[in-house]
């Protein structure tokens, strides 16, 4: 039988690559101001012999509930996939792409909150327009421009691998929400210009709140929560 890790009880350390920007991503998500529920937040750091460390949560991942424990998953679907929409657009608004989505990258708590993991090849963008000509991520979850070596946008490249994520979570589970698959396949869009913007898409998908507090949804561009 399946057993989810507890996140209360366990953690992992992570050894970080030497040209990956991990620590410094995750120090700067734990000194902002606003904070998401649907990210993974730093307990601790080191620098080792050769390398640096960083201490995480233990949680199991949705790639291995796929594998091991399908119907613990089943009826908790829509909301690991609004969770996934929330996580990334709190890091959209930060200006940081991850550039790696995809099911072994999102993990859940006991309670099923989602929470987005690994950050080995996210990047802090100079504005959300930003483009780069480098080929990151897992073949089969990358963006079409990204897996043509194409310039491109990383943040619309995670907005396409997150519509991806959606509609393959939903038709593993053979689930008909049509707000969602709708949207998600609008954040599929063959031309990066046509996709939206996370924290654009519809209230209903977003119906609590991307951070914690305050509990307002919209971010504006001055940082007020509307």
């Amino acid at each position: 039988m399946f057993r989810p890790s507890r996140p209360s009880k366990a953690l992992i350390a992570k050894k970080v690559c030497k040209r990956s920007n991990e620590v410094e991503i995750l120090k700067l998500i734990n000194a902002t101001k606003l904070k998401s529920d649907h990210v993974i937040m730093l307990v601790d750091s080191f620098h080792g012999q050769s390398t640096n460390w960083v201490i995480l949560p233990k949680m199991s991942s949705i790639a291995s509930y796929l594998d091991f424990a399908p119907d613990q998953l089943q009826n908790k679907v829509t909301e690991v996939c609004r969770g996934l929409i929330k996580g990334l657009g709190f890091l959209h608004h930060l200006n940081i792409a991850h550039r790696d989505i995809k099911p072994s990258n999102l993990i859940v708590d006991k309670f099923f909150c989602l929470k987005i993991i690994d950050f080995d090849i996210a990047i802090v963008l100079e504005d959300k327009d930003e483009e780069v000509d480098e080929q990151c991520g897992t073949k089969g979850w990358i963006a079409p421009e990204v897996e043509k070596k194409m310039k491109h946008s990383p943040i619309k490249a995670d907005q396409w691998s997150c519509g991806y994520v959606i509609l393959y979570l939903l038709g593993e589970f053979r689930i008909d929400h049509r707000l969602l698959r709708a949207n998600a396949r609008r954040l599929k869009d063959h031309n990066p210009d046509q996709r939206p913007a996370l924290l654009d898409l519809p209230y209903s998908l977003l119906s609590t709140s991307v951070v914690s507090k305050p509990t307002r949804l919209r971010i504006e561009d001055d940082g007020e929560i509307m």
